[in-house]
């Protein structure tokens, strides 16, 4: 399963390991998921792994919530007595919520890869969700792990409980994104931005495919029974002298009229235009986007910290590739890529003069002194 705990600092988190009592590490989480119910987007992403750690840990079978003789502590009471509420939430955190909370946080690494995927193919990003009620129509979707092995905590409590969600989820992605193409195009967009699926939207899509499925299944076995069908009436002797007749010469048709070369070139140079306007607004949109997403998460940063000290204290952390040591440079670097583009499209172009190539005889080159 994907560590959502390199989605960013720890935010107060406590650790736990495999030396401590099933009860220590239950209490540990306890803490954990009340404070990650009180935070934003990022809280609900570590707040399904924290959720999903102590569910399939088994360890929420030894909460001192629990009466000594209560023997079937399934996940689905525990969730009620504890009681936990997300910030501005008027219900208890509930089983499909916190099923929907769980794979949030599988599916969060999911959408990163696949977004990374299409930037390089030069495609818009995929919107992310914004609500973990608009996962829910995908739960049948999720894909499990084959090999995994219940605790031997309390047999009891885990009778009918699935398998861990697996860490690859194509099946949702996918799913994902023929739900987004399915809205209008001039529906997909809120303020400026590409916007998600709707809970509706999803479900929606998922009523049209399987419609369109029962269409096919039906038209499939209606050709079944037709060809069953083949020869239950006598043939007919004036039909079959008709057929076995020799065909009649067809009548020549003139093949379509070439095309000139001015005619392709200008479908080549309308084409070409087309596909460059498409690319030109594609990378267009990835720069804006990748800009204001760089600069929501600075200021949510700072906001929740309170101090720029807090981003030296990012620069100092050795993280190989994922390093910030450099953060200024590569700022001012991308401000002097920016500031290139903008002076190529709004000044006038003039072509480099080309680079002659002179050949030299070496044995009646002059060198001047």
């Amino acid at each position: 399963m994907t560590d959502l705990t390199k989605v960013g600092p720890p935010l107060g988190l406590q650790t736990t390991s495999d030396d401590m009592s099933p009860e220590q590490r239950c209490s540990i989480y306890i803490v954990n998921i009340e404070l990650l119910c009180d935070l934003d987007w990022r809280g609900r992403l570590l707040l399904g792994a924290e959720l999903s750690r102590l569910k399939y840990s088994g360890d929420f079978t030894r909460d001192k919530i629990w009466e000594t003789d209560d023997i079937a502590r399934s996940w689905e009471e525990w969730l009620k007595r504890r009681d936990f509420r997300l910030e501005g939430g008027e219900s208890a955190i509930s089983e499909p919520t916190a099923k929907a909370l769980i794979m949030w946080s599988v599916l969060y690494a999911n959408f990163a890869a696949e977004n990374e995927n299409r930037a390089e193919r030069g495609l818009l990003p995929l919107p992310l969700p914004t609500s973990i009620s608009q996962l829910t129509p995908y739960a049948s979707l999720m894909q499990r792990v084959d090999d995994w092995q219940k605790p031997e905590l309390n047999q009891a409590s885990f009778s009918s409980m699935q398998p861990p969600f697996a860490e690859n989820q194509p099946q949702v992605i996918a799913a994902w994104q023929e739900a987004f193409e399915s809205i209008p195009p001039d529906k997909r967009t809120r303020k400026g931005e590409l916007r998600p699926p709707t809970k509706t939207e999803s479900a929606d899509y998922f009523r049209k495919k399987e419609g369109l499925k029962a269409l096919k299944a039906r038209e499939e076995k209606e050709i079944q029974e037709a060809a069953l069908n083949v020869g239950a009436k006598p043939a007919d002797p004036a039909k079959q002298s008709a057929a076995a007749a020799p065909p009649r010469p067809k009548a020549k048709t003139k093949p379509a009229p070439k095309k000139s070369q001015a005619e392709l070139e200008a479908e080549r140079r309308a084409y070409q235009i087309q596909d460059d306007v498409r690319s030109y607004r594609l990378k267009m949109n990835n720069l804006q986007q990748s800009a204001e997403s760089l600069e929501a998460f600075i200021k949510n940063t700072l906001a929740r910290e309170g101090s720029e000290s807090y981003l030296r204290e990012l620069r100092r952390q050795e993280m190989g590739i994922y390093s910030v040591d450099n953060d200024v440079e590569k700022l001012r670097d991308a401000v002097v890529v920016c500031q290139s583009i903008y002076k190529l499209i709004t000044e006038s172009y003039e072509r480099p003069e080309p680079i002659s190539r002179h050949e030299v005889d070496p044995t009646t080159a002059t060198v001047d002194c």
